[in-house]
């Protein structure tokens, strides 16, 4: 790969080149905290949460369309099109657009089939229970000559088409291109709007659709009742798709950064939530300040409250730094602090924290950021100040910053 000379290029692992720019090797020396994001730079989630939102699409297209519909039709190339629009860092609103775009899209029966499912279970106070319920009554019908794998690779293109015009701005970019959408007539758009209030998106889990259905079969029937206190309704199998997870960060890597800092000036700031983070990184979590750890359950609670209080939705999902600022108020004082991230969202996230305290770098790590070399280009594209294989290079890059000061 070809980078201009505003960047050190280093070789510290087998998994890949890093690379420094060098106009920040002053600040970084200067480094004494750090803030990580989640999945891709401590957990290893490539299989697990892409698995769960072709899942929750699949699942929900042949409960509303009474059809058989493939999983691997949603594929990650799909997905990954969706997250690096900058604006889905929940995986929720990534199914959510998925699903809604899909439905649209179905042929005409398979549509009318919606019509009518939708318009029955809107008569139920509770969406949940009256899709279960649904789901326990209804024969699933085979897949017709329409489903057909023209359609599926049709689908699958027009996604990617999709994905490419939304922006920062999540669903709310989601439903203003569906509504300008000219293969939308006005009984699709109708369709459109009675199925989001069907779904109650966007919401929590035991009250909205789509995160419901997603949790319950990303953490398995064991861990959903665990979190959240409810008897799962779609999942029955005792383990989820978490338990493909592993863990990325080395307990050595938090070593070396305690050395560096004088103390465990470690927050993390996450769009997942933070029992599954406690159920994979087990003790390695306790060694984090725990003021410091802004997870999605905390981000999602006062986006709610403020929703009420404002009669809008608030969306303080990354890119907005409301997570980052809460979490790095908790390590104060320090001069300046790292947030690693593996995506472009993450990047932004600290692009506008900028704007109101210059003390963040972004460190962009790739390797579990699948597609990674896609990943690696977007970050040195993005001028961004370190970019990695993963988080165990990072102490490696402040330790040898430090020494030639």
């Amino acid at each position: 790969m070809t980078v201009d000379d505003s960047y050190m290029r280093l070789d510290l692992s087998d998994l890949g080149e890093s690379y420094v720019k060098k106009s920040i090797l002053n600040q970084l020396k200067e480094v004494d905290a750090a803030i990580f994001d989640c999945d891709g730079v401590l957990i290893d989630a490539r299989k697990s949460y892409n698995m769960a939102i072709a899942k929750t699409v699949a699942y929900l297209i042949e409960s509303l369309a009474g059809m058989s519909f493939p999983e691997d039709v949603i594929s990650n190339r799909v997905i990954i099109a969706f997250k690096r629009s900058g604006g889905f860092n929940s995986d929720w609103d990534v199914a959510y657009a998925i699903l809604m775009l899909t439905l649209l899209r179905l042929p005409g029966r398979f549509r009318e089939t919606v019509k009518r499912r939708v318009a029955f279970l809107q008569r139920f106070e509770d969406p949940l229970e009256a899709l279960r319920k649904m789901r326990e009554d209804s024969a699933r019908k085979p897949v017709q000559e329409e489903i057909n794998s023209t359609f599926l690779k049709t689908l699958g293109d027009e996604l990617m088409r999709f994905a490419e015009v939304l922006h920062e701005d999540g669903i709310d970019s989601v439903d203003r291109n569906i509504r300008s959408d000219p293969k939308v007539d006005r009984d699709a758009l109708r369709l459109y709007e009675e199925t989001r209030r069907f779904l109650r998106h966007p919401g929590g889990v035991g009250e909205s659709v789509v995160p419901t259905v997603f949790e319950e079969f990303f953490r398995g029937s064991k861990l959903f009742k665990e979190s959240f206190g409810q008897e799962p309704k779609f999942n029955m199998e005792e383990n989820g798709l978490i338990d493909i997870e592993k863990v990325i960060i080395k307990p050595e890597t938090l070593d070396r950064l305690e050395a560096l800092f004088g103390g465990p000036k470690f927050g993390v700031a996450s769009g997942s939530f933070l029992k599954p983070a406690e159920y994979i990184l087990g003790s390695i979590l306790e060694r984090f300040n725990p003021e410091a750890l802004v997870f999605y359950d905390e981000v999602f609670r006062v986006e709610m409250e403020a929703s009420r209080r404002r009669g809008a939705p608030v969306s303080l999902k990354k890119p907005n730094p409301f997570s980052l600022f809460k979490s790095a108020s908790a390590l104060e004082p320090f001069k300046y602090a790292v947030y690693v991230g593996d995506s472009m969202e993450d990047a932004l996230t600290v692009e506008r924290a900028r704007e109101k305290d210059p003390r963040f770098l972004f460190v962009g790590v790739y390797h579990y950021s699948p597609p990674r070399d896609e990943t690696l280009t977007d970050f040195l594209a993005a001028r961004c100040d370190v970019v990695l294989p993963t988080v165990n290079e990072l102490p490696i890059i402040l330790e040898t910053v430090r020494r030639e000061a």
